[in-house]
């Protein structure tokens, strides 16, 4: 096999990784309504359910970043995080009461973990050995999935009386494309490992990357964990329509980040990671204080396609000014990333307890404006 065949399965085999997980994990955010009401707990306890993913999360990260990437590769261990993550989110469908359900999160975050800095590692060498650029479209991949999740949850809510048969089903398809990923994925002797350092913390500037990453993990929760709510609860928009935002602000996504690539190039990576989240977040704002369900629609559309290079901007930098292994700088930045996980949920369950969840969506555009503008002051310092 050619190097570059090896390095298009690469790529192939991440972008069905991240479509599969997404897709799994779109159709279950569009149910958080109906399994918050089947177990009748509250935001705030909704929120300590994310706050345990966030935790077990970190931990994966740092495994996969440190232990299991250096000694499978990242193939491999792509594969494990997806076998992992398979059968999760039956397991909180199916928890009897809240203990099981926070017991559910945490193999979830764990497994997450192994898959994430390992899937953005491959992609970031492969980047990096091609000069090709494709973060922008594996992270269309995931959006996409979130999108076809989301579409799906719409007639399963409608015509399917048994989330357990579809949850089954969809688990069932990690397991197969896992099989997929280690069959035909990128060989471990094209990845190009470096031996990992001793424990050290991450460098000054990788430090500010990743608490720009936490802010956007903490506040696209808003939108994936808690729109489906917010919209039944707050606009009283039918339960079977509960996903509709998270699906426009897919389409935005995947339309922004198909045309990366060549709006870096005709642009700069300050206007579309800048200035374009800045845009969003007025946008966003804009548009909540209609009221409106399809001007908001509307909005959340601009705002995935403002937002959605974010990430991908931040990684390509980040790798471009270390010295560190690429996999290590990913496992830090994702770690640095998913830490929102642990504050964000939490932080946003108690807000829409006693505020609602409408004042966390104008928070949401808030803290947006203030990403847009960080990116821009750390990237004109480097």
């Amino acid at each position: 096999m050619t190097e570059s065949k090896s390095y298009n399965n690469g790529i192939y085999t991440v972008f069905l990784s991240a479509f599969l997980v997404l897709f799994q994990i779109g159709i279950y955010f569009v149910y958080i309504p109906w399994n918050a009401e089947r177990l009748q707990i509250t935001e705030a306890e909704i929120g300590i359910g994310l706050f345990v993913f966030g935790i077990s999360n970190l931990i994966g990260n740092q495994i996969s970043g440190r232990l299991v990437v250096p000694r499978f590769g990242t193939k491999n261990s792509i594969a494990f995080g997806l076998i992992g993550i398979a059968y999760c989110p039956l397991l909180l469908i199916l928890s009897t009461n809240y203990l099981w359900f926070l017991l559910a999160f945490i193999p979830f975050g764990f497994c997450v973990g192994l898959f994430s800095p390992s899937a953005q590692s491959q992609i970031s060498m492969i980047e990096q050995k091609t000069s090709k650029i494709i973060t922008p479209l594996y992270h269309a991949a995931f959006s996409f999935g979130s999108l076809v999740g989301a579409v799906t949850a719409f007639f399963t809510i409608k015509y399917i009386e048994r989330p357990d048969l579809i949850f089954l089903t969809t688990g069932t398809m990690l397991i197969f494309g896992s099989l997929i990923i280690y069959k035909f994925g990128l060989l471990k002797s094209l990845e190009g490992l470096k031996k990992i350092p001793k424990f050290k913390l991450p460098q000054k500037s990788i430090l500010i990357f990743g608490v720009l990453m936490m802010m956007n993990y903490a506040t696209m929760g808003i939108i994936l964990d808690w729109s489906a709510l917010w919209l039944t609860k707050d606009l009283l928009v039918p339960l079977y329509l509960g996903g509709a935002l998270i699906v426009a602000f897919n389409i935005g996504e995947i339309t922004s980040r198909l045309f990366a690539s060549k709006m870096i190039k005709d642009s700069t990576e300050k206007f579309i990671g800048g200035y374009l989240s800045i845009i969003a977040g007025i946008t966003l704002f804009l548009s909540i204080l209609t009221g409106d369900f399809y001007v908001i629609i509307f909005g959340m559309l601009l705002f995935g396609f403002g937002t959605a290079n974010f990430i991908a901007i931040i990684l390509r930098q980040a790798i471009r000014i270390t010295d560190e292994p690429i996999s290590l700088t990913v496992a830090n930045l994702i770690t640095l990333g998913f830490a929102g996980f642990i504050f964000g949920p939490a932080l946003v369950g108690y807000l829409a307890e006693y505020l609602g969840l409408t004042f966390n969506m104008y928070l949401l555009s808030f803290v947006w404006g203030f990403n847009g503008l960080a990116l821009l002051f750390m990237m004109r310092r480097n």
